[in-house]
């Protein structure tokens, strides 16, 4: 559907934001000379002319902006200038008052087609191209959400007094941020408002020029929140049927049941096959309606022209959840999204929640559910739950969760093309779920966003909510609509809602884990102060470098900690934080050492963390429990990470395992430990626990 989107002129723009409390340049409108003089005379030189229509939007490209015009002269040819220029189109002149100079910014506010409106905030004048310095929030945004944006920006020095220059009103700046949130939030009929240039003074701000554009498109009204209780047999079934159960290994149908028997599945299995009786030793019936005894959960892996059938089946047998791994829906275009929305339509009217299609649903080690279409050995329970749009969750790397083990798994959904079951149902479901204590999502796009901020809001007052969203670059998102369908949204935008939320986002699925790890192990820290112990003197500068690039302190060393630091650190060695082991190491050995190193640093009070960083290498193995459990044990409010530079398989293995049994995360590089811990010390500040 077209949508009808207008433009308001200037003049009607600018009368909007001036009745909405925001400042606005004196302006008159005029249709000729004579009225452009009247006018002056009312202002007083020096004026700016412009064209006033709602055709040129762009008026300083299009050359419709006359500046500092500074007598009665020079007016009258830029008048007669511009009527002949724009003389094909309908237009009004304006004529404004010649703003002082000052530091210019950009505001504005528009409608996400995703998450509704927002409010952005940027460095205005040569650096809005250069630098796109600029902070957005959803509305709405109150004049202390604001400031809080205007502190944001990068160029903020620029606006707090730069060389001797007076301080911007910053409260001016808010205030007028707030009236824009207010504005669109109160007209759904505005789509976009831009305020370019907003000049702000030591005292007070201007807006000098305003484009508003209205949209005719219909209000769209968020779907109905359904119980997160229907999304409970995903994951719990009491009994399951496979559709299209197979005895060939190589088949679908034949690895999900045997992934089902190997994980041990409690509840009853039944294989749908209409050719075969019997299938992996159990019972096989033609049709689900077949099945002796009730069927909470379907999962159906035929061919694409057999799905409504087994839809209607299940409907006969009253199937409340289906998982639908057949593909070729709406992840093949406009035609598959028109059928994927038939075979949705038919399930909801038979009240039947659907995950999918494309999708290889879930996995609940406790309950014995491993519904993947790859094969799987059993996985350690745990406390992560993970939310994929992708198979690879339920595939790849729950293999290699399974093998390395950096955490035990709660649940795990693949929720594919997202045809009714989506991640704002998942979120519901897992932040009240108490096998739960870390989510973490994986997502390509978000459906009906004011209600994924409501759930992720909620969620995360709850637990850990780590994101890995795809699609941020513009080769990303063109990308992410032909795998799944989904439309990419701003990548700022997102940022604007995990802020609000209090989501933890990372970029990567190596910080996805390493920082999911983290959660999963360790306690909330109270503070954003680490300690650090490195064998290397290479892992103490790569620590103070990640330091400073995640806003860690590296506090001094107390004359308390010193004290017992000379105990094993012999006079001649320098002593700071981070602490270079080594030549405590040759005297003492590295168990002991490490050990004393790490209890003097855990011992001081504003040491709020822990990193330990090995070199792996025999002289290095020894038994981590015992060298550290009883110092870890008494500072349980404190997290202690580990990270090591090479070694062997056996080596990492060891360390691995060691501090696995301390609860303690194990990393590659201290970086990537640095890292886990600044997105713990945000979500800390989030939650309240930490101040500043």
């Amino acid at each position: 559907m077209k949508n009808n989107i207008t433009t308001l002129n200037e003049f009607e723009g600018a009368t909007l934001l001036r009745q909405s409390g925001i400042p606005v340049t004196d302006g008159v409108l005029a249709q000729d000379e004579s009225d452009a003089q009247v006018a002056a005379g009312r202002l007083g030189f020096p004026v700016v002319l412009k064209i006033c229509s709602e055709a040129v939007p762009h008026k300083t490209e299009q050359g419709g902006v006359v500046l500092n015009i500074r007598d009665a002269a020079s007016l009258g040819k830029a008048v007669r200038e511009m009527k002949r220029k724009f003389s094909d189109i309908p237009h009004d002149l304006l004529v404004q008052k010649m703003a002082q100079p000052g530091t210019e910014l950009i505001l504005g506010a528009r409608r996400d087609p995703v998450f509704g409106p927002i409010v952005l905030v940027g460095i205005g004048g040569i650096f809005t191209e250069v630098f796109r310095d600029s902070a957005i929030d959803l509305a709405p945004v109150d004049e202390k959400d604001a400031m809080a944006m205007i502190r944001r920006l990068k160029g903020i020095v620029l606006l707090t007094g730069f060389r001797g220059q007076d301080p911007l009103d910053l409260g001016a700046i808010a205030k007028a941020v707030a009236a824009l949130s207010s504005l669109i939030i109160s007209r759904p009929d505005i789509s976009e408002i831009d305020v370019n240039p907003f000049i702000a003074y030591p005292d007070g701000a201007i807006a000098v020029d305003a484009l508003v554009r209205l949209s005719g498109s219909p209000a769209a009204f968020p779907k109905k929140r359904t119980d997160p209780g229907t999304v409970a047999p995903f994951f719990n079934p009491s009994s399951m049927a496979v559709i299209g159960a197979s005895r060939s290994p190589g088949k679908g149908g034949n690895i999900i049941l045997r992934n089902l028997l190997k994980a041990g599945f409690k509840g009853a299995l039944h294989p749908i096959n209409p050719t075969v009786r019997e299938i992996l030793g159990l019972r096989a019936y033609p049709r689900v309606r077949d099945v002796p005894g009730p069927v909470d959960l379907a999962m159906i892996v035929i061919p694409k022209t057999a799905v409504p059938e087994a839809i209607s089946d299940c409907a006969s047998k009253g199937v409340t959840n289906i998982i639908l791994s057949t593909g070729g829906y709406s992840d093949m275009g406009e035609a598959g999204t028109k059928e994927q929305k038939v075979i949705i339509d038919q399930g909801t009217r038979a009240g039947i929640r659907i995950m999918g299609p494309n999708s290889i649903g879930t996995l609940n080690p406790r309950a014995g559910i491993a519904t993947s279409i790859v094969g799987l050995d059993p996985i350690m329970t745990g406390g992560v739950s993970i939310i994929g749009q992708s198979g690879v969750f339920s595939s790849g790397w729950a293999r290699w969760i399974g093998d390395t083990k950096p955490f035990g798994l709660a649940k795990v959904a693949c929720i594919g093309n997202k045809g009714d079951i989506n991640e704002s149902d998942l979120l519901e479901f897992l932040s009240d779920d108490a096998e739960t204590g870390t989510v973490g999502m994986y997502l390509e796009g978000v459906i009906d966003g004011e209600r994924f901020v409501k759930a992720a809001s909620a969620a995360a007052r709850e637990k850990p909510v780590v994101v890995m969203k795809a699609g941020r670059s513009e080769a990303g998102a063109a990308a992410v609509a032909s795998h799944t369908g989904s439309l990419a949204g701003s990548d700022a935008v997102f940022d604007a809602v995990c802020r609000r939320t209090g989501l933890v986002r990372v970029h990567n699925s190596e910080a996805f884990f390493d920082t999911l790890a983290a959660f999963e192990k360790l306690p909330l820290p109270r503070g954003n102060r680490m300690g650090v112990l490195s064998i290397t003197g290479m892992g103490c500068v790569a620590a103070t470098d990640a330091a400073e690039e995640y806003g860690i302190v590296l506090p001094d060393l107390k004359p308390a900690t010193l004290k017992q630091l000379a105990e094993v650190i012999p006079p001649w060695a320098p002593v700071r934080n981070p602490i270079d082991t080594w030549s405590a190491i040759e005297q003492h050995g590295s168990k002991k050492a490490s050990s004393h190193i790490a209890g003097s640093l855990l011992d001081q009070k504003d040491v709020d963390a822990l990193l330990i960083t090995f070199v792996l290498m025999p002289e290095s193995v020894f038994d981590i429990a015992e060298a550290f459990a009883d110092i870890f044990s008494r500072h349980p409010h404190k997290p202690v990470y580990a990270s090591y530079y090479g070694g062997t398989a056996r080596e990492i293995s060891h360390i691995h395992e060691g501090f696995a049994k301390l609860h303690v995360p194990c990393y590659p590089t201290p970086e990537r430990a640095m890292f886990a811990f600044a997105r713990m010390v945000q979500y800390a500040r989030f939650r309240g626990l930490i101040r500043g």
